[in-house]
């Protein structure tokens, strides 16, 4: 009886075993998103500014670079975004907005954790415009900068049905500045424009 026992439950063991190894490899496909989080900076000083924060809009898109190797896909990832924050400078008594434009590229692993779910991160360099607006008459009205940064993001797709997924992501960024200035007395110095964004986004694939 004992053995007989153990006899079904290797077999179970094995048949199971089999159903799993033989399951489809989901295809790895394009996937075109369109994101939207918010955003706060990291640096102290900025959030003693824009101490809410603001939003995050983005525009992201991965391609397949390689063949599925243990439910693992690498690809190439590249996004457009657009974050804006406002706030109050010098005492709380003038109005200040920043926006910047940045531009993302890098590499993203895609880890396949069942055909419904999927689990990734990118990194890469970042390019990025910045504009500040200043309504204080001690500092300049309208400065802008651009450099290069880097940035790491994480999350999960979820596949909803054939080409649509949700996106639930995270997003780190660091990017370094100096805001110049021409007025007398008025002390720079370079300070991190970068933070993080929390978000979720709708993507297709194709």
């Amino acid at each position: 009886m004992e053995f007989s026992i153990k006899k079904h439950l290797l077999f179970l063991l094995f048949f199971t075993t089999q159903i799993y190894s033989e399951e489809p490899f989901p295809e790895s496909k394009p996937i075109i998103e369109a994101k939207g989080g918010y955003f706060f900076f990291t640096s102290s000083q900025m959030r003693q500014v824009y101490d809410e924060g603001g939003c995050d809009v983005q525009l992201s898109s991965s391609i397949p670079v390689s063949k599925p190797y243990k439910r693992l896909v690498l690809n190439v990832y590249g996004s457009v975004e657009f974050l804006r924050c406002s706030g109050n400078s010098t005492e709380e008594l003038y109005k200040t907005y920043v926006w910047e434009l940045p531009i993302n590229v890098g590499l993203k692993p895609v880890f396949f954790l069942s055909q419904e779910v999927q689990y990734y991160f990118s990194l890469g360099p970042r390019y990025f415009f910045i504009r500040q607006v200043n309504a204080s008459p001690y500092v300049c009205k309208n400065k802008s900068r651009n450099g290069i940064g880097f940035f790491v993001n994480t999350g999960f797709n979820l596949i909803l049905y054939r080409h649509l997924v949700i996106d639930l992501f995270g997003e780190y960024s660091y990017a370094k500045t100096h805001f110049h200035t021409h007025l007398p007395d008025i002390y720079t110095r370079d300070i991190q424009i970068g933070g993080f964004t929390f978000g979720a986004g709708l993507g297709y694939f194709f």
